[in-house]
């Protein structure tokens, strides 16, 4: 097994701890939620992050488009650490394996494409699944080839 393999299995397990983890987001925002649980007003954490107070109210009506650096800065202030992270929906070698699944088909059907007017289609199931090994095992980067 290669060390990417080993490297993603290892990840995966922490993705699935990070997943249970996972809390939903507040409805007014984390910025807001956690700055009105320590009693603190906007005026004074504007003052902590050098900014204006009608900017603290601005970015907590619009956590989603603040910089991750200034997200870090925030947190600073109040006490907290910032986490982001990407957390796979699925599996990550389930989403190797059926991209790889998908791009198959895509070349077994401009396989049969070619091969039609001839009544030579390539359809079995041992034939897709040895194009998905090729794939996987050969040069992983081309299953997310759009061509």
């Amino acid at each position: 097994m290669d060390n990417k393999k080993i490297l993603r299995r290892s990840y995966q397990k922490k993705f699935d701890v990070l997943k249970k983890a996972v809390i939903e987001r507040p409805k007014q925002g984390w910025l807001k939620t956690i700055r009105e649980f320590l009693g603190m007003t906007t005026i004074q954490l504007a003052k902590k992050i050098d900014v204006s107070q009608p900017r603290v109210i601005n970015m907590e009506k619009n956590e989603q488009n603040i910089k991750i650096s200034t997200m870090e800065r925030i947190a600073d202030a109040l006490n907290c650490d910032f986490i982001y992270a990407f957390v796979p929906r699925e599996n990550i070698d389930d989403i190797i394996y059926n991209q790889a699944k998908k791009k198959a088909l895509k070349i077994m059907n401009k396989v049969n494409k070619n091969m039609g007017l001839e009544n030579q289609l390539a359809e079995s199931e041992d034939t897709l699944e040895d194009l998905i090994k090729e794939l996987l095992n050969n040069n992983i980067a081309r299953i997310w080839d759009e061509n």
